[in-house]
C-alpha cells in the first residue's frame, strides 16, 4: 500500500506539459478561395489546370517583400491564411505549387473576386510539430 506522501515527492519533471496552438478562429476564416493549379498542357500548348474550392480561408493584405526562385525582390499583396482543422478541404499546398512548377506553370487563387498568383507556401507548426497553418503568399 502506498503511503499518502507517495504523488508529492514527486519532483517538475515527472510532469509534461503539451500546450497546443489553437486553431485559428472561425469567425475570422469567412471566405472561399478558387484554386487552379496548373496540370500540364494540352493539345494546343496551352495550360491545363486542376481546380479546388477552398472554404473557411482568410486573406489578409501585406506588404511583405520576398525573394522570387528567380533572385528579385517581390512584393506580396496578400497572405492567404488556411487552416488545418477549419478550412475544407485540406490540401498539401506545398505539393500542389510544386506540381505547378514541375509542370511549368503556376498555381492561383481567386478570393472575393480577385484572382492572386500563389509565389510562396509556408506550413506553420505548433510546438507538438504538427502542422497548424498553411500562409500562400499571393502577388
Amino acid at each position: 500500500m502506498q503511503s499518502a506522501g507517495a504523488d508529492s515527492a514527486r519532483t517538475a519533471h515527472d510532469w509534461v506539459v503539451v500546450l497546443m496552438l489553437k486553431p485559428i478562429p472561425s469567425r475570422i476564416l469567412r471566405s472561399t478561395a478558387e484554386v487552379a493549379v496548373c496540370s500540364g498542357t494540352d493539345l494546343y500548348q496551352e495550360q491545363t489546370y486542376d481546380r479546388y474550392t477552398v472554404r473557411r480561408v482568410h486573406l489578409q493584405p501585406t506588404e511583405k517583400i520576398i525573394k522570387t526562385r528567380d533572385n528579385t525582390d517581390q512584393q506580396l499583396a496578400g497572405v492567404l491564411f488556411v487552416d488545418v482543422r477549419h478550412s475544407v478541404p485540406a490540401l498539401d499546398w506545398a505539393a500542389l505549387l510544386q506540381q505547378a512548377h514541375d509542370n511549368g506553370g503556376d498555381m492561383r487563387v481567386t478570393v472575393r473576386g480577385v484572382t492572386y498568383t500563389v509565389m510562396t507556401c509556408d506550413g506553420l507548426r505548433d510546438d507538438t510539430d504538427r502542422l497548424h497553418h498553411w500562409e500562400i503568399g499571393v502577388v
